[in-house]
């Protein structure tokens, strides 16, 4: 591989992450319901313990990239 820049062949082939997205999942109107159904019934007791947060998962893109050694320049595949 020969780099466009400078035309050497001293090039690094590497992956790297492009970007991530988080995606959060609630916790659901059931949960919802028994919650206040116990705040109502503990006179405010379940305050204390705070809302359930539900659970998120992150996704993560990743793209192939070279880098010149000689003069820095960097592109994509």
């Amino acid at each position: 591989m020969v780099c466009p820049v400078c035309g050497k062949d001293n090039v690094t082939v590497t992956s790297e992450q492009s970007t991530s997205k988080t995606g959060v999942n609630g916790a659901g109107c059931l949960w919802d319901l028994l919650y206040w159904t116990l705040v109502l019934c503990t006179c405010g007791l379940w305050l204390i313990f705070g809302k359930h947060k539900g659970s998120g998962k992150t996704k993560y893109k990743y793209k192939t990239v070279c880098i010149c050694q000689n003069c820095g320049h960097k592109w994509t595949i």
